[in-house]
């Protein structure tokens, strides 16, 4: 059964008594070529363990397993668990469970996997801030999400869509939008479009100077429209921000969103500098 075709999805769903389920964000992929970009893009060898969120029926479940590669699938829904053990060649494990309560370093132990999802959309950012620190245990993410999330991942600077969800992506991936997937290639239609986002994960530095740097990019970013040295005056004086942005090459009147990830890291450790 090819369950990314409308028909025989349909059919396996009146089957189980399953109707998809909207607080689950359940909009099943029904569009194999989409599929098979999907899992190409990924560049699976043989014996590569993947880590997938949300495989609802096990669409791309089946792939995945096709290319030789082991699979770690959760999937929160009961029913579509149990169902998902009808692939088992020895190389799926199937944990049926919330992801937010699964504890990634006990579960990969020693091993790094890539991550491959068609995931539920309202978990997007927090999916998103589990994974991206998390370099020594994840090589790649290939997600399908909303386009409008995958847009400010790639946002460039000065662009409306340029945040600082950019810059905590920028700091962790190397991230790149695939492939644009209309609402026609999900059932049922998601009411968004959607996109293939892949994010190549970089070692980064997790201690206090990150901490501090991230700090000082959401709360600049919280208040957008402002002057950097108005919406960062809690942590240092006007005249302190003004000179710290001349010595990194910005206008004292620059706003957040002129600044790069590079420009705040300087920012940062000046301002912090200015704080001893």
């Amino acid at each position: 059964m090819s369950l990314f075709k409308p028909s025989e999805l349909h059919e396996f769903l009146n089957e189980m008594g399953i109707r998809p389920k909207k607080g689950l964000s359940q909009n099943f992929l029904i569009d194999g070529n989409v599929l098979r970009k999907m899992v190409a893009a990924a560049n699976l060898s043989e014996g590569e363990l993947v880590l997938e969120i949300g495989p609802g029926p096990g669409v791309l479940t089946e792939a995945l397993l096709a290319t030789g590669a082991e699979v770690i699938a959760i999937e929160k829904d009961e029913k579509l668990a149990h169902y998902l053990e009808r692939l088992q060649n020895g190389k799926l494990q199937v944990i049926e469970a919330d992801f937010r309560t699964i504890n990634l370093e006990h579960l990969l132990k020693d091993r790094r996997a890539k991550v491959l999802a068609n995931i539920p959309y309202h978990l997007t950012g927090w999916i998103l801030q589990k994974l991206l620190p998390r370099y020594d245990q994840i090589e790649s993410i290939h997600l399908m999400i909303q386009r409008e999330v995958a847009e400010r991942c790639i946002a460039k600077i000065g662009s409306k869509e340029y945040s600082s969800f950019t810059l905590f992506t920028n700091y962790h991936s190397k991230a790149r939008l695939i492939h644009k997937v209309p609402p026609s290639c999900f059932y049922p239609k998601p009411k968004v479009e959607s996109a293939l986002l892949e994010l190549k994960l970089k070692p980064a530095d997790g201690g206090a100077a990150y901490k501090w740097l991230f700090t000082l990019i959401r709360t600049a970013f919280q208040k957008r429209r402002k002057m950097v040295r108005s919406s960062l005056r809690t942590f240092a004086s006007i005249a302190e921000i003004e000179q710290a942005l001349i010595s990194i090459g910005r206008a004292p009147t620059a706003r957040p969103q002129e600044l790069t990830l590079e420009d705040f890291s300087r920012l940062s450790k000046l301002i912090e500098a200015e704080k001893k």
